[in-house]
């Protein structure tokens, strides 16, 4: 089997046999936000079938700091009972006290069924709408959350992506990142780069979808004319890192060109006669899990060739533990750059925080930028952090009929049987975006383009006029999320589309 066809696995798949998973309550909402991240893994529960939970207990910890527990006074010191009925079921208890208990997506009771399943995935719990806590099974691993780290998260598949990176940084060799769109592939790109021997050399990132054929030799190569000297990505990175960005979405003379210079070691500048060696680290990114092309392709040699080590980005939605964190991150950030004056002391709503775990996040890690980014400025004159309500009303839970229709896509369906309603929701879903989409509908990615040309009113962000790109930029003042729901594509394939008519995205 050659390296491009390998199905990559999750960073911590190759360790995960190796560490004991229990059931464990993470601090993803604390009114001191300083302790959302924390653990504490009920071993009671895994190991006696009962585990308690109440003001004074369990401990809840992280870093290597003593554990505490949650030291919130509008918990009852009675305590919430968790319990193993089975190797399968599992009951959350609160009759014997004051705390109210909501779990995501249930009605509010005092007693809670639970399969195992339901802990694998993550239960959201809030407590008299003061405190949020995940229910997951965890590795049983002491936690430390870095705080200089791209890839935030006290999962165990990002603190393995973590740890890989950092490894193969050192390393002198190409890396190919994959990952769905939004989920972090240009931040581990930069890891690898910083982290490694390259790292006080340039970083360049190429959107390679936004090179036209006509220029693709001075833009790749660069020029020596007399007139208008142009060094080229290759010579801008000389020395460093270059990032080729969604390698599948070059074009055919893109893929050529790349494929004769990796195969050479070098390239010609335009107007000269003299190669140059190519003397910079090759990361590539591709939101898909192995070479979609048939196995004669350049692509496929392309990607072969420069697939020397592959990781896998998991999407947000298979990392739920992490959320939290990432959103009160990117909303601190976002707070910091829109008011570098005002101090961020907002309060935050458990039920924001609650309806932000529960969603799916098909649009991953940047689809909750830009939400932090949209509740910042949302909430510039207020004392708690506000979302519109518009925006809130999309961040609902997932039906359980796409859940279950997600849970099916090991049985491939024909495309023919897929109405044009089916087609519009999924697309809805996944934020536009192609193979997410077809995941979903459990076809092909060719199959969703190809839905979208027969279906009138339906269309890609490859198929958007100009001008209407423009119109639409001017409109909502180049706030691409807005933009996607208006013109109904992908942000991913939009913003190509705008950094390719000049706009700086």
């Amino acid at each position: 089997m050659n390296v491009a066809d390998m199905k990559t696995k999750h960073a911590g798949d190759d360790i995960e046999s190796h560490i004991q998973y229990v059931p464990t309550l993470v601090v993803a909402l604390h009114p001191d936000i300083s302790r959302i991240g924390e653990t504490a893994p009920l071993l009671s529960l895994s190991q006696d079938g009962r585990d308690y939970l109440s003001r004074n207990r369990p401990d809840f910890s992280k870093n290597g700091r003593a554990g505490r527990s949650l030291c919130e006074p509008r918990i009852s010191r009675s305590p919430i009972i968790i319990q193993q009925d089975s190797q399968d079921t599992f009951r959350v208890r609160a009759h014997t006290t004051s705390t109210t208990v909501e779990i995501a997506g249930r009605a509010e009771q005092s007693e809670y069924l639970l399969s195992r399943a339901d802990i694998g995935s993550g239960v959201v719990m809030t407590l008299n709408k003061t405190v949020v806590l995940l229910l997951k099974l965890l590795p049983l691993q002491d936690v430390r959350i870095h705080k200089e780290s791209l890839l935030k998260g006290i999962s165990p598949d990002i603190r393995a992506l973590n740890s890989k990176l950092e490894n193969v940084a050192r390393m002198d060799i190409p890396v190919m990142i994959r990952g769905l769109a939004g989920s972090g592939k240009e931040q581990a790109a930069y890891k690898v780069h910083s982290d490694s021997p390259r790292a006080d050399k340039p970083f360049v990132n190429v959107n390679l979808a936004a090179i036209h054929d006509v220029v693709a030799a001075e833009e790749l190569f660069g020029s020596l004319h007399k007139q208008a000297q142009n060094p080229g990505y290759f010579s801008q990175a000389d020395g460093g890192t270059l990032v080729l960005e969604d390698i599948e979405d070059a074009s055919e003379q893109v893929i050529e060109l790349l494929f004769s210079a990796i195969k050479n070691g070098y390239y010609l500048p335009l107007q000269s006669d003299v190669p140059k060696p190519i003397n910079c680290r090759l990361v590539l990114t591709s939101v898909y899990d192995s070479c979609p092309c048939a196995v004669d392709s350049r692509l496929w040699q392309l990607t072969n060739a420069l697939s020397a080590y592959q990781v896998f980005l998991p999407p947000l939605a298979e990392r739920v533990e992490d959320l939290s964190l990432l959103f009160i991150h990117f909303v601190e950030e976002q707070w910091h750059r829109l008011y570098p004056d005002r101090a961020f002391n907002l309060n935050i709503p458990t039920d924001l925080m609650g309806q932000l775990m529960a969603f799916h996040w098909p649009g991953n890690v940047r689809q909750l930028r830009n939400v932090a980014r949209q509740v910042v400025i949302d909430s510039r004159e207020a004392s708690t952090l506000q979302l519109d309500p518009q925006l809130l009303s999309i961040l609902k839970p997932q039906s359980r009929q796409r859940t279950e229709r997600i849970g099916a896509n090991g049985n491939a369906r024909k495309p023919n049987s897929i109405s044009r309603e089916e087609l519009s929701e999924a697309l809805e879903n996944n934020r536009f975006e192609l193979q997410a989409t077809a995941r979903e509908l459990a076809i092909s990615r060719a199959s969703v383009y190809q839905l979208i040309q027969r279906f009138e009113g339906l269309s890609t962000a490859q198929d958007l006029d100009e001008a209407e790109l423009r119109n639409c930029y001017q409109k909502y003042r180049g706030d691409t999320e807005q933009m996607m729901w208006e013109l109904r594509v992908s942000q991913v394939g939009m913003r190509r589309r705008l950094k390719a008519m000049g706009y700086d995205i």
